[in-house]
């Protein structure tokens, strides 16, 4: 993996983190808090959709650069077609 791409999945982590501790503040100054099962499902439920997501765009990503996505259609065989992409 590139170092671009490691600072990026880094930075996701903190931004979630961050969000997280945000969210966290709202919810203990209006209720009574969370128990230890609430904090394990809320953190549990951030990294897995983060990593979900992550994980969906790196599969696109590598799709599109590998030539998984093109499409051979009749017209594309045509003649005319074959010398333009020579």
């Amino acid at each position: 993996m590139s170092r671009k791409l490691i600072f990026w999945i880094l930075a996701s982590f903190v931004l979630l983190g961050l969000m997280l501790w945000g969210i966290s503040l709202l919810w203990e100054s209006n209720a009574d808090g969370l128990s230890g099962h609430g904090w394990l499902a809320y953190i549990l439920g951030g990294v897995m959709t983060l990593g979900l997501s992550i994980g969906l765009f790196l599969l696109t990503f590598h799709s599109a650069r590998h030539g998984y996505d093109d499409m051979e259609r009749p017209e594309d065989t045509t003649e005319q077609n074959v010398e333009y992409r020579q």
